[in-house]
């Protein structure tokens, strides 16, 4: 049945998530980051509704002789898998974001993906989950609750239908994987983040143009993207052009090779703000965070003494440590929406579940190297060599 669908909008796409997660990582690197997590942690939303639904992934603590207690080593950690949504609600975030139709309500997650931390902390590895995935998964109320029937349709509309206790459940439902943390982020501060890293250089093979224009169906489309050939530094404005475009002149419009967009984006992202050693500035980082922390929206784990012994249990990770992938895909047959090849996404969702590694040793896909994308139908590439077109 499609009890529970809503009206679709414009969404909030993959990079701005991944910025919350790329601060989150780059303040790992030392006590700067800590102290500049202290300094934020107080402006972030909180929803402690979500605890019930969240699997425990808490260290034990090490008590010193002195009496003073730290948290655990990184070998005692255990694994952490967190799933992160952007919502593409306009509610509260002023003009510029979509039509007044879209400027309430939910939205739609029409961007999530789920983080694996390795329980040794030296690694990472996301896995996107197109928003036109067609599933079936459990029915919510309004307040986010099961209510015991199973709707079928597009994987998107479980935000919209009841908010993050329905995505979430929607997620456990489809892998089975034990979620541990939450985290949501909105377009608020997005631009404001890119400019304080002092923008981001990209390349592309082409000219890439995103004009405002009739969808033909009484909207319009469009980010007003113009993305000169060659290489290019960018600020905030058109960072967030290129995350939303969906519809480049000369592209496919799908959803799919945005997610291949924004993966790379992402990438580069990280690489260029550890390279600038953003983690040893403590001026610099706090107005990253800064930025970022009022868009977010974390469970109780994420927040308070958790969030500080979270980010230190993560100092070891590099941006070469991290991979990024796309649930293994195949066209339902209705030009338009995609169903999971399940033999090969439960291999993802395995290693999540039992700490092995992915690839498996015998696959014959190549593990992504630092700052590098894989999806079903594309290889592996990294950001340094690899431009957008």
């Amino acid at each position: 049945m499609q009890g529970d669908t809503a009206a679709g909008s414009r969404a909030l796409r993959m990079t701005v998530t991944g910025l919350s997660v790329a601060a989150l990582l780059l303040t790992t690197g030392c006590w700067v980051g800590l102290t500049a997590v202290n300094g934020v942690e107080n402006q972030l939303t909180v929803d402690d509704s979500l605890s019930s639904q969240l699997a425990s992934a808490t260290p034990d603590a090490v008590t010193t002789s002195a009496g003073a207690t730290h948290a655990a080593e990184p070998q005692t950690f255990t694994a952490e898998n967190i799933l992160v949504v952007g919502s593409d609600t306009r509610t509260a975030q002023g003009p510029g974001f979509g039509s007044t139709a879209d400027s309430s309500g939910n939205g739609k997650s029409d961007t999530a993906f789920i983080l694996h931390i390795s329980a040794d902390r030296k690694s990472a590895f996301a896995v996107s989950i197109p928003r036109d995935s067609w599933v079936t998964r459990p029915g919510c109320n309004a307040d986010g609750r099961t209510d015991g029937s199973m709707v079928t349709g597009k994987f998107n509309a479980a935000f919209g239908a009841g908010g993050r206790g329905c995505v979430l459940a929607a997620v456990k439902y489809l892998t089975h994987i034990p979620i541990t943390h939450f985290l949501e982020v909105d377009f608020n501060g997005f631009k404001a983040i890119v400019d304080a890293l002092g923008g981001v250089t990209v390349c592309a093979t082409r000219r890439l143009l995103d004009p405002i224009r009739s969808d033909g169906h009484g909207g319009m489309q469009g980010t007003d993207l113009d993305l000169p050939q060659g290489t290019t530094h960018i600020n905030g404005k058109t960072a967030l052009q290129l995350a939303r475009a969906r519809h480049i002149l000369g592209s496919t419009g799908s959803d799919l090779e945005r997610i291949d967009h924004q993966q790379l984006f992402l990438t580069v992202l990280i690489q260029e703000a550890s390279d600038s050693h953003l983690a040893t500035d403590p001026i610099r980082l706090y107005d990253v965070l800064s930025q970022v922390a009022g868009s977010l929206t974390v469970d109780k784990g994420l927040s308070g003494d958790s969030l500080q012994t979270f980010v230190l249990s993560m100092a070891s990770i590099k941006p070469s440590d991290i991979a990024f992938y796309t649930v293994p895909w195949k066209p339902r047959g209705d030009g338009e929406n995609v169903v999971w090849i399940t033999s090969k996404a439960d291999d993802m969702w395995n290693a999540m579940i039992h700490e092995t590694a992915y690839p498996p040793a015998s696959s014959a896909t190549p593990k992504p190297s630092s700052s590098s994308t894989t999806s079903s139908n594309s290889s592996s590439s990294t950001a340094k060599a690899a431009c957008f077109g």
